[in-house]
């Protein structure tokens, strides 16, 4: 695991990495540090990271100029902040976890679980999704989406007025920030559940979802049950 620490106390910055180290072990491949915003933009233009852990008052900067950039990258972004009146809004952008200052090695090991996660937990999950297209940053209302679907390493995000726009993370990251009412129905799509309207069966033993905007879409064999057991 690639990890960028980006804390303008330099002492600090090491204390994190020591305790991401033991809590890590052998799945760290590299971990860097930067303390300037500037510096992070530019490390993260050239290399890449599947974590960043991001302090959000840098040299009386605003880390919240960095989140709303980076959190449309493939990488999981976990904020290590004092800033604690900003935890909902940082999650609503779409960091994985927000751990307040003073920080202790348990909190950084529960961040680090939710990697593993299918859903985010304690009500913590994303109202937005920040998209990069050339020079911007879009910000997108989760609601203003269909559904999503799958795209190699990307994810289509499939709107309301009938645009299509690419995420720059996987499907499976993406479920890892969206709530529970969320659910991967087939390897290549996620829907809202309180979307569906309909489950219909076909000969062969196959299956579609019909969402109330009309769209119909697969779902797969493991995922009908489930869908059958919520009532969908």
């Amino acid at each position: 695991m690639r990890i960028l620490i980006v804390e303008d106390e330099r002492p600090t910055a090491e204390d994190i990495q020591l305790l991401v180290e033991q809590i890590l072990a052998k799945d760290v491949t590299s971990i860097h540090i930067e303390t300037t915003l500037d510096n992070a933009l530019l490390y993260l233009k050239e290399k890449p990271i599947d974590v960043l852990l991001l302090d959000l008052n840098l040299n009386a900067k605003d880390g919240f100029q960095l989140l709303k950039q980076v959190v449309s990258r493939s990488f999981h972004t976990i904020v290590i902040s004092a800033n604690i009146n900003r935890a909902i809004e940082a999650f609503e952008y779409g960091v994985l976890d927000f751990i307040p200052k003073p920080y202790n090695i348990e909190r950084l090991k529960a961040a680090f679980l939710r990697l593993k996660s299918n859903h985010a937990s304690d009500g913590h999950s994303i109202k937005y999704l920040s998209v990069k297209k050339g020079f911007e940053i879009r910000v997108i209302p989760i609601e203003d989406i269909r559904y999503f679907k799958s795209a190699n390493i990307y994810v289509e995000l499939h709107l309301k007025d009938g645009q299509l726009v690419i995420y720059d993370k996987s499907i499976k990251q993406l479920v890892q920030l969206l709530p529970s009412n969320y659910s991967r129905i087939h390897k290549s799509y996620v829907v809202d559940l309180e979307k569906i309207d309909a489950i219909q069966t076909y000969a062969g033993g196959k299956y579609r979802v019909i969402l109330k905007s009309g769209e119909s879409l697969p779902v797969s064999r493991k995922r009908i049950k489930q869908l059958k057991n919520i009532g969908a």
